[in-house]
């Protein structure tokens, strides 16, 4: 996958389910060796990170607190996209799956790299709100 690719994946499929949550995107950062589009909004962060000499994908959501990001190491403040999938995939329905794929368009896929981003993309989108509520302190409240 090529900066290019990864790029076109990242605003067919990231970019508009997380500026329905309130997250903006900032500048990529495309280089040979290193790929990464960055979100942002009051309280996280989300980044999503491709090295394709590796071919490690990286989709890692922050906690923003007082002009601090979480740090990378702290699991519970800063969770993979594994940690979300595990934490709240159970929790999704069928309709909610359905729903879901119908809000990605037909994205051209060339090879597994591209694939694997679309499906990290699809996975965010069923889990990143459940997360969000879960952290949201007005919800907290209610309870």
């Amino acid at each position: 996958m090529s900066g290019q690719d990864f790029m076109r994946i990242v605003r067919e499929a990231f970019v508009p389910f997380l500026m329905r949550l309130g997250f903006s995107m900032e500048n990529p950062s495309i280089s040979g060796r290193f790929y990464r589009a960055s979100f942002t909004s009051p309280k996280h962060a989300v980044s999503v990170s491709y090295e394709p000499g590796d071919n490690a994908l990286f989709v890692m959501v922050f906690s923003r607190e007082n002009g601090h990001q979480s740090s990378i190491d702290d699991r519970i403040r800063t969770p993979r996209l594994s940690d979300l999938n595990s934490r709240y995939m159970d929790t999704i329905t069928e309709e909610e799956r359905s729903n879901n794929e119908l809000m990605f368009p037909s994205t051209p896929i060339r090879d597994d790299e591209e694939r694997l981003l679309l499906k990290s993309a699809k996975e965010l989108s069923l889990v990143l709100p459940k997360y969000l509520s879960d952290r949201n302190p007005a919800a907290d409240a209610g309870t």
